[in-house]
């Protein structure tokens, strides 16, 4: 918001309200005249330079924390609480500020007669199209309240499979990791050393130590382009997903691989 004070000076703000109307309200209740009153996201009702913090900031819910909220919200409207005081309750209970705004954003939408779902999918930082379907599949079907219990479950269940996921990768990814800085030592730094070895002597050498030395030759000379190669390439592929229909067909490729699919 933006309005003046009793003395004739300018004030900008963010003030929590359900509608621009109810904004004003509270600003003439504080003898302030309101100028302009615009809405905004939870994720921009922050300090200045909020396009870079929407770009640069983690979303305000990881996969435990929207679990747990997903848990507390189907708890409050299967004990028979109305959506928008469920919503009022969790945004009081909030600590974190940004989960504040993003909640109370939440229940004005609500407020205004949009349903819960649309509410959700203005945050498609925070919850997904699938989050937003099927809790609109709840609303249509009036089963809110159990849909929700199913979705806890589901998240629970997904983030308990991916913890184990990575634990079990983590140890053959730190082997591999310390495996391929060792090659990469051995081959850059060892090899040279004993190539300069064999130099010196005018007999054939085995196809093997040829080959090595070759692998040599070509990490020392291109191994830099080789790692911006390969940064640029992760960089690319992390884009190209972006797109819908890449990450289709990226997807589809994986799922006909023959053992990892």
């Amino acid at each position: 918001f933006e309005a003046l004070d009793a003395e004739g000076q300018t004030r900008k703000g963010v003030i929590d309200a359900d509608t621009a109307k109810a904004a004003r309200a509270q600003l003439r209740a504080q003898a302030l005249v309101p100028l302009a009153v615009d809405a905004v996201s939870g994720a921009d009702a922050q300090a200045p330079g909020g396009a870079r913090r929407v770009l640069w900031e983690r979303p305000m819910f990881n996969a435990t924390a929207l679990a747990i909220w997903t848990r507390q919200i189907a708890g409050l409207v299967g004990s028979g609480l109305p959506l928008e005081r469920a919503l009022t309750a969790l945004a009081d209970e909030a600590e974190d500020e940004r989960q504040r705004n993003l909640v109370a954003a939440l229940r004005a939408e609500v407020n205004a007669g949009s349903s819960f779902a649309k509410a959700l999918s203005q945050h498609p930082r925070e919850f997904s199209d699938i989050y937003c379907a099927v809790i609109g599949a709840g609303e249509q079907s009036g089963g809110l309240a159990l849909v929700l219990e199913r979705l806890a479950d589901d998240l629970e269940e997904r983030q308990a499979l991916r913890s184990k996921l990575i634990g079990a990768a983590l140890y053959p990814a730190i082997v591999t990791l310390v495996a391929i800085v060792i090659v990469v030592f051995l081959v850059s730094y060892v090899v040279p050393q004993v190539a300069a070895v064999f130099a010196g002597t005018k007999r054939a050498l085995p196809f093997l130590t040829v080959a090595m030395m070759a692998v040599s030759s070509f990490v020392r000379t291109y191994g830099w382009l080789m790692l911006i190669a390969i940064v640029l390439g992760a960089i690319g592929l992390r884009i190209a997903v972006a797109n819908e229909l890449f990450r289709q067909k990226f997807d589809a490729a994986w799922l006909r691989l023959p053992l990892v699919g």
